[in-house]
């Protein structure tokens, strides 16, 4: 749920919760967290445990992702189209 409610409209992606819980693996396996090891094996184990269910509910909702990327992509050309139309009429 972290992954779709901290995602921008610009970022969305399919599959968002597969690719954070990818993501915070990997973070924590970089040298960039200093917490202990043993909160490290921890957290790795939720995300690990947690991948399958990412999985299962990243696919039953990846029509509604797709959606949700195209209606932005189109809207957002739309917008800029409206934009750049009375631009164009005024110079002429």
């Amino acid at each position: 749920m972290r992954a779709r409610t901290e995602t921008s409209d610009k970022e969305w992606t399919v599959y968002p919760g597969i690719r954070q819980d990818i993501k915070d693996t990997g973070g924590i396996f970089s040298d960039k967290s200093s917490n202990p090891a043993w909160i490290k094996g921890l957290v790795t184990t939720i995300l690990i445990v947690d991948l399958p269910f990412s999985v299962v509910f990243d696919t039953v909702v990846a029509s509604c992702d797709l959606y949700l990327i195209y209606a932005l992509k189109y809207s957002g050309e739309k917008t800029e189209s409206h934009r750049e139309k009375p631009q164009r009429d005024k110079m002429r």
